[in-house]
């Protein structure tokens, strides 16, 4: 009996969930060809949709536009260690328009959609989330997550409310990173099949004629751990239950022939 529990302790430690390894999505490994992403909509346009040309560890990063007119999401591209961000990014950047259709928003998808069971243990780091001063005029980036269930830790030069992050100060220029705008996120142990954010901005005052604000965000250090499918976790169990049990049996004999 001492066996058999001690198979079964062992089958839940080799599959637990708990031990699977983490996953790095590595922006470095993408080839120089595939450092644009992918229009989705041809022309994109102002209010276009982006997404990874390629399958990263069965991961999707989709980047759409809506509310712009004319200005509006530039075509998003990943970044290189150290031009401008420390670690290699995924980068957006947008003309917030001063007047058109609708609110200027920028979507985030990221699709674990390789999962069937979810990944759980997601993090990543956003970076430039800040406030810019743009001729005596504070322009705050607010990025709102509509995935629940996240912790959000940000810099000094923004604030967190809730599942919304505003930036409320700029430590230097638009141009290189920002490390007061970077935004620490985590998930739980729950599992999840996505997660959402939306890219907007404040303007504290009135923007003067049809002046468009560049601006730049960027994702990196995403990492997770993938859920066990349940298949694989039966499996595995019995597969180390019948190993139990066929020891057992043998030491049985083997202490039966000796007597």
């Amino acid at each position: 009996m001492k066996l058999l529990m001690l198979g079964l302790a062992s089958a839940l430690f080799v599959i637990s969930p708990q031990v699977r390894a983490s996953v790095l999505l590595d922006w470095a490994s993408v080839p120089p060809s595939q450092k644009q992403l992918e229009p989705v909509t041809s022309p994109p346009g102002p209010n276009g949709t982006y997404t990874t040309g390629s399958d990263f560890s069965n991961v999707l990063v989709t980047v759409s536009g809506s509310g712009f007119a004319p200005e509006g999401l530039h075509n998003p591209k990943i970044d290189d260690k150290g031009s401008p961000y420390s670690v290699p990014a995924l980068s957006s950047a947008a003309d917030f328009k001063a007047s058109g259709s609708g609110t200027p928003t920028v979507t985030f998808t990221i699709d674990f959609f390789g999962f069937k069971q979810g990944v759980k243990n997601v993090s990543f780091d956003l970076f430039n989330v800040n406030g810019k001063n743009e001729g005596g005029l504070l322009v705050e980036d607010v990025v709102t997550f509509q995935t629940a269930g996240l912790s959000l830790n940000g810099g000094a030069d923004d604030v967190v409310s809730g599942n919304t992050v505003t930036g409320i100060a700029t430590s230097g220029p638009e141009s290189t990173d920002e490390p007061g705008g970077d935004v620490a996120v985590h998930s739980g142990g729950l599992p999840l099949h996505q997660i959402v954010f939306t890219w907007t901005q404040n303007d504290v005052g009135s923007k003067s004629g049809n002046e468009a604000f560049l601006s730049d965000l960027a994702i990196g250090n995403i990492t997770f751990t993938p859920v066990p499918e349940v298949g694989q976790l039966v499996i595995g169990l019995v597969a180390c239950l019948l190993g139990a049990l066929w020891l057992h049996k043998n030491r049985r004999k083997r202490a039966h022939s000796i007597a």
